[in-house]
């Protein structure tokens, strides 16, 4: 039996993850009250959650290399129209959680480490991205963030988004098993 890595994905593949990453951008719209709160890291709090349980009941329905990539790519696609940098970040940071996965692990079929691995961080790793096209391209997103130096409070978000993204995960993981045991969610 070939081990493969890259495996075809199915129409309804695609149309679950598609349906999962709207869901969790409807329940991200927490996000809009803290919009314009600018400490470092409070978007990325209170949308790591939503984010990290969705993706991981994706990866837990469809245990294949590139499924956080396309869940990713969708988000990113409906975040285009909000701000170009949720777009360029989400499909980054997507992109090198897979290769983490298959550099580190080569599946998500084998363990649930790396299903909880990448949907953990599918959020707080949007961060140095963020960081970095603001410092480029945004000079007044860097001011309204960064004029008066790095907050504090920034670092408790950052370490708290890993935290709640990790919360998100683990539930995603336990409602997904219930739910292929039941039979509700087939693989």
């Amino acid at each position: 039996m070939e081990n493969k890595i890259f495996e075809p994905f199915k129409v309804k593949d695609i149309v679950f993850m598609a349906l999962l990453s709207a869901v969790a951008l409807c329940t991200a719209s927490v996000m809009a009250i803290v919009a314009h709160i600018y400490i470092y890291g409070l978007a990325q709090l209170v949308t790591a959650f939503q984010f990290a349980f969705f993706s991981a009941i994706a990866l837990m329905k469809v245990r294949k290399v590139g499924t956080l990539f396309i869940f990713g790519l969708f988000t990113g696609l409906f975040e285009l129209f909000m701000a170009p940098v949720m777009f360029i970040s989400s499909v980054l940071t997507a992109l090198l959680l897979e290769c983490v996965v298959v550099i580190f692990f080569r599946t998500y079929k084998k363990s649930l480490v790396p299903v909880f691995i990448a949907s953990t961080l599918i959020i707080p790793a949007t961060m140095p991205f963020n960081l970095l096209y603001y410092r480029l391209f945004s000079k007044e997103m860097w001011d309204l963030f960064f004029a008066s130096g790095f907050k504090m409070l920034s670092i408790v978000f950052i370490i708290g988004s890993i935290v709640v993204g990790s919360l998100g995960s683990l539930l995603g993981i336990k409602v997904s098993k219930e739910l292929l045991k039941a039979g509700v969610l087939k693989q």
